[in-house]
Order: structure tokens, then sequence, then C-alpha cells
């Protein structure tokens, strides 16, 4: 049977290959570097107060400075690439489901649409999508692993066996796909909610400012007086 590959995202670029001048501009400005030179300089001070002699003094410089590079923590490096786009996600998402559609059995189709549905309504607000959260994450891996993952595996079984074979727990393959799907369906959904709490929470900040500043005033919508210059 002919594998089937469902898209998805483009894998980020890999990070510009560094040259000499700058890794050496780099290693300049490392903590180890630095680290390094104060160790050196405790060299020069034990060999300027005479505790050590000037035949040592290069040797015990450079043990020093090799000591301090050595137990300095190492910067970690930063990320190569970037996530994709929320546009990209959108669109593989999208891709995803046409290619599943006609391939698998209704059933299966159906849950995989409420998965993209949830992606969707989160998709469909990139401002909750912020760099670097959890729930960002959870959305990019389900886009680009998750949810292609499993139905790849599931098509890739005959479609007799997927549906007649009987697991260990007495599930079909096709009833275990099913419950994935509906797993990450409800994770995207959690998510979603979890991203919105930022945003509800300065819903009802501004709420108490604008009770604050305007609850006790002369301001008051309820119950409007009449126009003083209108005259019955």
């Amino acid at each position: 049977m002919t594998a089937i590959w469902l898209p998805r995202p483009d894998p980020p670029p890999p990070p510009p290959a560094r040259g000499t001048r700058e890794k050496a501009l780099t290693w300049i400005g490392s903590l180890k570097n630095i680290a390094g030179c104060t160790g050196a300089l405790g060299g020069l001070g034990l060999t300027a107060a005479g505790v050590v002699g000037s035949p040592q003094w290069p040797l015990v410089v450079a043990v020093m400075y090799a000591i301090g590079a050595l137990v300095a923590p190492a910067r970690r490096p930063a990320p190569g690439g970037s996530q994709p786009s929320v546009a990209e996600l959108r669109a593989t998402v999208e891709a995803q489901l046409r290619v599943l559609t006609g391939l698998a059995p209704t059933e299966v189709t159906a849950a995989a649409a409420q998965v993209v549905d949830a992606l969707r309504e989160v998709l469909d607000r990139p401002h909750l999508l912020r760099a670097g959260s959890p729930e960002t994450f959870v959305v990019v891996r389900t886009v680009a692993d998750y949810l292609p993952t499993a139905l790849e595996v599931y098509l890739g079984l005959p479609a007799r066996y997927a549906q007649t074979h009987r697991l260990d727990d007495g599930r079909t393959p096709r009833e275990v796909v099913i419950g994935q799907l509906g797993l990450l369906e409800k994770g995207i959904r959690d998510v979603t909610e979890a991203a919105a709490a930022g945003d509800t929470a300065k819903l009802l900040s501004h709420g108490r400012f604008l009770a604050d500043r305007f609850g006790s005033s002369e301001l008051d919508l309820s119950n409007p007086s009449p126009n003083p210059s209108h005259t019955p």
C-alpha cells in the first residue's frame, strides 16, 4: 500500500552560517571569555603580589583564564528559524482536510473536521497566539505533527483491517483514531480558552476601571433625567 502524506508547514530556514569574524566577536562578548579574563587578571594580581614567581606567571595567567572560561555557564543559542505564520498554519490545516476527504471514512473525516474547526477558532484570532507561549506551541505542533501523524498512520492501514480488526482493548483502529482526534479537539479548545484568559482578565480590569471612574459620578445612563430645555 502506498504511504499517504498530509501537508505540513514548511520547516524553518536554518540559521545563517557565521564566519570567523562573527565567531570571534561572539566569543569576546561571551560570559566564558569575561570569566576567563577575570581569572587571568587574578593571576596577574598574584604575580604582582609576589605569590607567583616571574618565570611561572604566563602559565599561571593562562591556567586562571582557562579555569574561569570552563566554570562560566555557556549562553544558550537562540533557536534557529522561526515558527510558521498563522496564515501558513491555516492554509496547511485546510489542505490536510481536503486531502483527507475522500480517503478516510465519513466518521474519521467528521472527527478531523471538528479538530480543524477548533483550530480555525484560535487561528482566526492570531493575537491569542503569543510568541513562545505554551498555547502557541500546542497549536503549531498539532498542525505540523499531532494531527497529520495520527491520520497518516490510520490511512496506512488496509481499509478492512482498520474497520474490523479488534485490538487488545476491543477497539478497532478506526475507533482508536476517532478517539485520538477527539482528544486533539478538546486539547485545542482548552488551549483557546487558556489563551483567551489573558484577554478576559483585561476586560474585567477595564470594567473595574470604568466602575471606579464613572460608577459614583453623575453619569447614570440607566435612568436619564428629562431634558430641561424640553417643555411638554
